[in-house]
């Protein structure tokens, strides 16, 4: 009686159960009324018929249990009526009253309990029985009616808990994955945002030396041949770029080495520029093994980012990179004399505030909680972003 759905992939069917506690109670009767049948009480097929009955009516339990448990007091009337051998007034009802309590019907069969108590206490008055008697019997069916309520309240408290329990893992489970999603959003939006400055900036370099050696086509040889040795430099540099990331993404975390190979590649980011016909000045002054990786990426991603708008839009002749390093921040810097923010053909697409390129360094530094700024100067234009050492992500 106090199995239940839910126990676990091994759990018995319910009708089973019921199959079997409709069995259990139909024996316990007949078995008593067998002993009682030596006592000199009718021994006939009538007093079975009754107890296969109460055991019948339990098979009803879970769909009618208020009304198995009234119909089955009834039928202890109508057996006692009939003259069959005494089997007490608990024991046939005892699986009825379980069920209506663990189906949620507690303080109807404790009612039920009390006026069958009643009612039996007054016939067994009236029939002159003994004060002990009386006293032992109506223990008995107490203790027995008691029982079998307290147990069903047992029951469905502990599938009240096991159920909660069970809302509350599928909860966590849910949790769970929403944290994974967001993490594989963040980190596709972190691949794609390397991808694309990687790419950009190695397509940059080969238009702008595409473009000199379309120039010098036909009038300065040499030229042509170092603007394609320029072209074969640059896209060597992506697609050593591109094999790092891919390498990130097949290993379980990031190589600390990526700080030294990210800082490192500032300055390759500025001989490319150099290739590019762009003076570029490069001051770093940082202890690249304290600073973390994702610093460190962000950091050549931003410096790359601005190299790239300079070669595109900015008509410059000259960039300084500053990269600088205290206890608790990363200081990068990036300064041209070029265009500024003013509005020409492409230009605020990547160096004013309405385009992604500037949102896209933003967003990177935002990711690691620091800032960036970004606007015109006197003698042309700066990028400068405050990156977190110590509290880095």
């Amino acid at each position: 009686m106090a199995m239940t759905r839910g126990a676990g992939d091994n759990e018995v069917p319910p009708w089973v159960l019921t199959a079997l506690v409709a069995a259990g109670q139909a024996i316990a009767v007949a078995l008593i009324i067998a002993i009682g049948s030596h006592d000199g009480g009718r021994h006939d097929v009538g007093a079975y018929v009754f107890a296969a009955g109460f055991g019948a009516l339990l098979l009803l339990r879970n769909r009618l249990p208020v009304a198995v448990l009234i119909t089955a007091v009834l039928l202890v009337f109508a057996y006692y009526a009939g003259g069959y051998p005494p089997i007490g007034m608990a024991v046939p009802l005892v699986g009825a009253f379980y069920s209506a309590a663990e189906r949620g019907h507690a303080a109807v069969a404790s009612a039920v309990g009390a006026v069958l108590l009643a009612v039996s206490l007054y016939f067994r008055t009236t029939d002159g029985e003994s004060s002990a008697v009386l006293a032992y019997d109506l223990i008995t069916n107490v203790a027995l009616i008691g029982c079998a309520i307290a147990l069903a309240l047992a029951v469905r408290s502990t599938r009240a808990l096991r159920n909660q329990q069970r809302r509350v893992v599928a909860l966590e489970r849910h949790q769970q994955q929403e944290r994974a999603a967001r993490h594989l959003e963040a980190e596709r939006l972190r691949i794609a945002r390397d991808v694309h400055d990687s790419i950009g900036h190695a397509l940059s370099l080969v238009s702008v030396q595409a473009r000199v050696a379309q120039q010098s086509l036909g009038t300065d040889d040499a030229a042509v041949a170092r603007a394609l040795d320029n072209v074969v430099d640059a896209t060597r540099s992506s697609l050593a770029d591109l094999r790092r990331t891919l390498a990130i993404l097949q290993s379980d975390r990031e190589d600390a080495g990526r700080a030294l190979l990210t800082l490192t590649g500032i300055e390759r980011t500025a001989q490319a520029a150099r290739d590019a016909g762009l003076d570029v000045t490069v001051s770093i002054d940082v202890d690249e093994a304290a600073i973390p990786a994702p610093t460190a990426s962000t950091a050549f991603r931003i410096v790359q980012e601005s190299v790239t708008n300079v070669l595109r839009h900015a008509s410059a002749n000259h960039a300084t990179i500053t990269v600088r390093s205290s206890e608790d921040e990363l200081r990068v810097r990036v300064t041209d004399d070029g265009h500024g923010a003013r509005t020409e053909p492409g230009l605020r697409s990547t160096r004013g505030d309405g385009g992604r390129g500037i949102d896209g360094m933003r967003e990177r530094a935002a990711l690691l909680g620091g800032t960036l700024t970004a606007g015109p100067t006197p003698t042309g234009f700066s990028v400068e972003a405050v990156l977190p050492i110590g509290g880095a992500r």
